[in-house]
């Protein structure tokens, strides 16, 4: 009774403590929906991003496309200035020949008299005819002496309305120009942005999966120990079915036995009372209790019997160790004093990102490697190396890694120097150096999300 009683027990214990493990299993499907969710969300408003990316794209196009128009025009204009400045140039110097004719003309007026020449030349002709001729002569003189002044302040007139026209075009290119630039300039930054915001939409996406990935690893885990438990409840189950049948048989046993000694003590009690039947009422009274003894050290022995078998069976229930618990890996931290290489001088090659940011970080090492090798080279060196963004740290970019709107080397990855940290939309300002910008030996200035980077700190 007592091992049947234990046998419950052993089932129903197991049973309780799989509960909560059923329970936490079916749990993580919940959890692993709201990671689905939050990754389509952000999914979507990455796309909504980028499709506000790709209208300012377009927009640029459009702007850069004027603004290359108005190069376009300006560069004709300036062929047309050039031509225009010639012409200048001819009309002056017709206007310059013409004012020394006017001068000479009019200092012969004045020193010889031309008038009075002229009236003298009518009263001096041979004839009439001569007069006619003479008068004739005078007059497409003084025609052509008002036609040269009438050309004169046409020209003069041409050449101030073309520079003014050719001053005023100019002016009005540059200022649209101007405008443009600024049009460009404010839709680069706007888009610059909008990346920044789609990038830290990704670094979500990627916890987000990251945090998914590990709940259906802890799923796993979970329905793996539930099955065990299950596993472990039905052999406890076929346990406690067979030690109720061993009872049965047992207990069938000794109710067999018990009769049977039974009907022995009783045939002989028969026998005793045939054989004291003439015997005197003391011998009768002798045998009965005779009888009696013999019945009571009878139970005595099967309840001895009972007791061992119980005690038997609680010992063997007890002797099954219970299993202790593995404890989880503590992370190692390491340490250790860091590696002064202030005075080392820079070794890279002039133009690489790694020589930009050794000649601004003189504290960082003189041979640590590839852009992507910093962050194991300064944490063998004893520096801090990290996942937390600081003013005056150095970022460190994997194989391939995204710096922004373009990507790292995917062999020698990339470095740069923290500006400043906006805590406010998690972003860094970096500068940087490298063969791929219009300054090689930098700074060339870029403003990023600082979700997922390394970071060294001096």
């Amino acid at each position: 009774m007592k091992k049947s009683l234990l046998s419950a027990l052993l089932v129903c214990s197991i049973a309780v403590s799989a509960v909560p493990n059923i329970a936490f299993a079916d749990n993580y499907d919940q959890q692993i929906q709201e990671k689905d969710q939050k990754i389509s969300d952000l999914q979507g408003k990455q796309s909504d991003v980028q499709t506000q990316i790709d209208g300012l794209t377009a927009e640029i196009a459009t702007v850069s496309g004027k603004v290359n128009e108005l190069e376009a025009k300006q560069e004709k204009l300036n062929q047309d200035t050039l031509k225009l400045q010639d012409k200048i140039a001819t009309l002056k110097v017709r206007i310059a020949k013409r004012n020394e004719v006017i001068k000479n003309q009019a200092r012969d007026t004045q020193v010889k008299g031309q008038a009075t020449n002229y009236v003298s030349a009518v009263l001096e002709a041979d004839s009439l005819s001569d007069v006619v001729g003479r008068v004739q002569a005078m007059t497409t003189m003084v025609k052509a002496n008002k036609s040269l002044m009438e050309q004169q302040k046409a020209d003069e007139k041409a050449v101030e309305a073309k520079v003014k026209d050719n001053e005023a075009k100019v002016a009005e290119i540059a200022a649209n120009q101007k405008e443009l630039e600024t049009q460009k300039n404010s839709i680069a930054n706007k888009q610059a942005e909008l990346n920044v915001v789609k990038a830290n939409y990704a670094a979500e996406q990627a916890t987000a999966e990251q945090d998914k990935a590990k709940l259906k690893k802890d799923q796993e885990a979970a329905k793996a120990e539930q099955a065990r438990i299950l596993k472990e409840q039905e052999a406890a189950a076929k346990a406690q079915k067979a030690e109720q049948e061993r009872q049965a048989k047992e207990a069938a046993k000794a109710q067999k036995a018990f009769e049977a000694e039974q009907a022995k003590a009783a045939e002989e009690a028969a026998k005793a009372q045939e054989q004291t039947k003439e015997t005197t009422e003391s011998s009768s009274t002798t045998a009965s209790s005779s009888t009696s003894e013999e019945s009571t050290t009878t139970s005595s022995s099967t309840e001895a019997s009972s007791t061992e078998a119980t005690e038997t069976s609680s010992t063997d229930n007890s002797s099954t160790p219970t299993p202790t618990p593995t404890p989880a890996p503590t992370p190692s931290t390491g340490g250790g004093s860091k590696v002064d290489h202030t005075g080392s001088g820079n070794m890279y090659a002039v133009g690489q990102c790694t020589w930009y940011v050794k000649s601004v970080a003189p504290w960082a090492g003189t041979y640590w490697g590839n852009g992507c090798q910093w962050g194991a080279s300064a944490a063998a060196d004893g520096f801090q190396v990290d996942g937390s963004p600081a003013p005056g740290s150095i970022v460190v970019f994997g194989q391939g890694q995204s710096v922004g709107t373009w990507n790292a080397d995917p062999v020698y990855g990339h470095v740069a120097y923290v500006q400043s940290y906006n805590a406010s939309n998690n972003t860094i300002t970096i500068t940087q150096g490298g063969m791929g910008f219009p300054t090689p030996t930098g700074p060339n200035t870029a403003t990023l999300s600082a979700a997922g980077l390394q970071y060294i700190h001096p």
